[in-house]
């Protein structure tokens, strides 16, 4: 065969792939309705904390990529469970800045404010996952009754190479 056709039979398969990528992408894009919706991640972090209020367990670490890839595998799942693995790594420090800056123990209301967590109970539910799981060190101590902070640990989590990071910005 001639370079030429050994080209044109390469450029048609290039264009061919090409199509396919774009007919898999917006048939993705159109099932999933395109971009997510702020109300639609809303009600997704809605269903995850209803999830995580009823599974958690302690002593039991919450295993994020089995929520990922077999309990939240819708797209607005998926950007909600990112948001809420996101914050989850912030609090401790968040919690250690605002008692170093104010000289007192950060509230509930206070971390779910500066966290824009909406749902009543949502900061105690992600509080519960780090207190469940032994791989997370107790950064705090927390009142049996209310939940609010009765210490914070700000060394340990300063020192923390996960969770101290944006302590040491």
């Amino acid at each position: 065969m001639s370079k030429s056709k050994w080209l044109g039979i390469a450029l048609i398969a290039v264009l061919l792939a090409a199509a396919g990528a774009w007919f898999v992408t917006s048939r993705d894009a159109a099932s999933t309705g395109g971009a997510v919706s702020d109300a639609a991640i809303a009600d997704a972090e809605a269903r995850i904390i209803a999830y995580l209020k009823e599974n958690v367990r302690p002593g039991e670490p919450v295993l994020v990529t089995e929520l990922h890839n077999n309990v939240f595998t819708k797209p607005d799942e998926r950007q909600a469970l990112q948001r809420l693995y996101d914050k989850f790594f912030q609090i401790p420090a968040a919690a250690a800045e605002i008692y170093t800056k104010t000289g007192k123990l950060p509230t509930l209301d206070e971390l779910s404010r500066r966290f824009d967590l909406q749902l009543p109970g949502e900061i105690d539910v992600l509080l519960r996952v780090m207190e469940s799981d032994p791989r997370v060190p107790r950064f705090f101590e927390r009142d049996q009754a209310t939940g609010e902070f009765i210490t914070v640990d700000v060394e340990l989590i300063r020192s923390d190479e996960r969770f101290g990071r944006p302590l040491r910005k």
